[in-house]
């Protein structure tokens, strides 16, 4: 999805189509990002350096720890939100209320938790999504299969409205993520 974002924001793209395009990404992004986090990967690594932390890795860490996917909070920026302690409902994220300060020990503490996540029992949650959960992810494989065909572009300026065109009337001939444009 980077490759689409980088071919959005250059100065070629403008006007109309970039207003319609920004709409196909953004939609596609969070139907993409959904589907990456609660079928795809095994954890979550949030970096929650910075002040704020980044609002995308905010909500994926969220949407990470309400499907029960095991979460390692990395964390070794002094600065912090309540006099020395950061906000809760962050920090609550991690299940153990603990960072990883080391960068290096973040793989072992990783499988630490997915150790202890696995440990818990089954996971219900993940077998029986809600509907509208299940469905942003049957869009979201989708877009992650569009994007197979679009990583081998090669990103020559001339090349970039061929290729965003391409994108686009692939996700427009997707019944599926048309249905899911309209809302």
């Amino acid at each position: 999805m980077a490759k689409v974002m980088a071919l959005v924001n250059t100065p070629i793209i403008s006007g109309e189509i970039f207003r319609d395009v920004m709409i196909f990404v953004q939609k596609a992004v969070f139907a993409l990002d959904i589907y990456q986090v609660v079928e795809r990967c095994d954890g979550t690594v949030f970096n929650m350096n910075g002040r704020p932390a980044d609002d995308g890795s905010i909500s994926e860490t969220g949407i990470s720890f309400a499907v029960g996917k095991p979460i390692v909070i990395y964390k070794n920026d002094p600065r912090t939100e309540f006099n020395g302690l950061d906000n809760p409902l962050l920090t609550g994220l991690s299940y153990n209320w603990k960072y990883v300060t080391d960068i290096s020990k973040i793989p072992t503490n990783l499988a630490e938790m997915i150790e202890k996540v696995n440990g818990a029992g089954e996971n219900l949650y993940l077998k029986n999504p809600p509907p509208i959960v299940k469905k942003t992810m049957e869009i979201g494989k989708e877009v992650w299969e569009i994007l197979q065909f679009i990583r081998f572009f090669e990103q020559k300026e001339k090349d970039l409205v061929a290729t965003l065109k391409v994108f686009i009337e692939k996700l427009k001939a997707s019944t599926i993520f048309m249905k899911y444009l309209e809302g």
